[in-house]
């Protein structure tokens, strides 16, 4: 059985269908999504309706998920947001549609099954924890794959038999601006990262002209 591993969309939809007309032409089984989609950019709505089309999608919360849920509707965490993070906050707040609403409040804390468990952040820390390769695995090994999200950096390390992956963002990736997703073959144990172009200089200009935090643009031009 193969799924398709990704996270942190951030509602960066132009590279969200690039990534998911390559995961639909690998014909996976299950797609498994680490969550993230709330934060930094601007298309929730249609980035979430994308997922929707799909088939077996096991969907996760992530932290600015969190953030968001607890945030609707009101004025002043809303602003604490926008400034920290960007202006999506309060722009998905006032745009939100029904289905997009049901989709955050669905989203899973984790997936815990016989082949893999699922977690935005760790085991430990559903949502907050960051854990990179050199990372100490404080925490137990009792399946073959345990995914990751929230660092934005791809990775994949086994410690005794078990793979720990994250397969990198969709949205904004951290080491360079290709959008990173993971296909895993969960029986023969095969792990492939894939790195794919998309048309960015569409979602750098929305920044620009919303005069959004320098942040959201500058990451966006990291290169190898």
């Amino acid at each position: 059985m193969t799924i398709a591993v990704f996270s942190d969309i951030h509602g960066n939809v132009y590279s969200l269908e690039k990534a998911l007309k390559i995961m639909e032409s690998l014909n996976p089984d299950k797609y498994l999504f680490l969550g993230d989609m709330a934060g930094y950019y601007y298309y929730q709505n249609e980035s979430i309706e994308l997922l929707n089309s799909l088939h077996n999608l096991i969907s996760i919360k992530g932290n600015h998920d969190s953030y968001f849920l607890n945030s609707f509707n009101k004025a002043d965490a809303l602003k604490k947001l926008d400034l920290q993070y960007g202006k999506s906050y309060s722009m998905l707040s006032e745009s939100i549609n029904e289905k997009s609403m049901k989709f955050f409040n669905d989203l899973l804390p984790y997936e815990k099954n016989s082949l893999f468990e699922a977690y935005h952040g760790s085991p430990n820390n559903y949502l907050e924890e960051y854990i990179y390769p050199d990372t100490n695995f404080n925490f137990e090994l009792n399946v073959p794959f345990i995914f990751l999200g929230h660092t934005h950096y791809p990775m994949c390390k086994k410690i005794n038999d078990t793979f720990i992956i994250n397969p990198g963002s969709i949205g904004q990736p951290r080491d360079f601006n290709h959008g990173s997703f993971t296909i895993v073959d969960l029986k023969d144990k095969k792990i492939e990262n894939i790195r794919y172009e998309y048309n960015i200089g569409k979602l750098e200009k929305e920044v620009l002209a919303l005069q959004d935090k320098e942040y959201l643009y500058n990451v966006l031009q990291r290169t190898k």
